[in-house]
């Protein structure tokens, strides 16, 4: 049986032009907060775990015709204390035409034994855009 969780962000994230930027959810459905890993840091994944991830965001004041990446990136142990990018997995690119939409992104994969994934998100526009709202959600399996 997959484990699940659901994420949400309402919090607004501020998207400078061309620079990736990780997505930390502000809450989990269990009640956890500041949240940037979807999968790899349960117990269970003790023995590396298999994710599929759905992320959709909502952005706003975008510049018409901005392309927007969604991404996952899965992370390690930098061996310091912190977490260094271990792999990112293939972008999807969307262009809109009215400074302002919803997008959609989805990824399988399997994170080695003290690896997670996160989501990260880039815009393409002339000025900053804003990240309004998001939501994901996660299923594991035991790898």
């Amino acid at each position: 049986m997959p484990g699940h969780h659901g994420f949400v962000r309402s919090s607004e994230l501020q998207l400078r032009p061309r620079e990736w930027h990780e997505l930390e959810f502000d809450r989990r459905d269990d009640g956890t907060v500041s949240v940037a890993a979807l999968a790899g840091t349960s117990p269970e994944a003790l023995a590396g775990v298999l994710y599929d991830l759905s992320v959709g965001v909502v952005l706003r004041g975008a510049t018409p015709g901005t392309e927007v990446q969604l991404r996952a990136a899965e992370f390690e142990s930098d061996g310091r204390g912190g977490f260094r990018m271990h792999r990112e997995r293939p972008a999807l690119g969307l262009v809109h035409a009215v400074g302002h939409g919803r997008f959609t992104y989805h990824w399988k994969g399997a994170l080695a034994v003290g690896h997670w994934v996160g989501v990260q998100v880039a815009q393409f526009g002339e000025a900053d855009a804003h990240l309004v709202s998001a939501e994901a959600d996660v299923f594991t399996w035991r790898h």
